[in-house]
């Protein structure tokens, strides 16, 4: 809100559109410079879900949580989720159909995420503690 006392802090969120649904990643340059990268994505279908096709580290903590869409439900995920964490041919698959968070420290290979069943759209947002992605 232009010409207010406060309305800098206010921001709109730059969503693009990415398949059959909309995401939005976001970071320092639209968040006044917090240290912090927000991605926010639905699944909708079976296969990897998201960008990474084989694991990935960051130098950056992050978490990745894992939630139902529905208003009224937010605690069911309407999905079976696998993911990875470990090193590419160490890594171990870990699966859950509950509403999940994948908290990783900085140095932990993780991902894909590969939605191996779905009944209804779910939320997958990471949220980095860093201002800009390196990745």
């Amino acid at each position: 809100m232009a010409g207010t006392k406060y309305g800098q802090y206010l921001v709109e969120i730059p969503f693009h559109k990415a398949g059959p649904g909309a995401l939005f990643s976001t970071g320092g340059d639209i968040l006044g410079g917090l240290e912090l990268n927000v991605i926010y994505a639905c699944g909708y279908q079976t296969g990897i879900t998201g960008l990474s096709r084989k694991p990935h580290v960051h130098n950056y903590d992050e978490a990745v949580f894992f939630i139902g869409s529905d208003p009224y439900a937010l605690d069911d995920l309407g999905a079976e989720v696998e993911i990875s964490i470990g090193e590419e041919g160490q890594e171990e698959k870990h699966t859950f159909n509950k509403p999940s968070v994948l908290v990783a420290p900085k140095g932990l290979y993780h991902c894909p995420i590969v939605t191996k069943e779905i009944h209804k759209p779910y939320v997958c947002m990471a949220v980095s503690l860093t201002g800009k992605r390196s990745d």
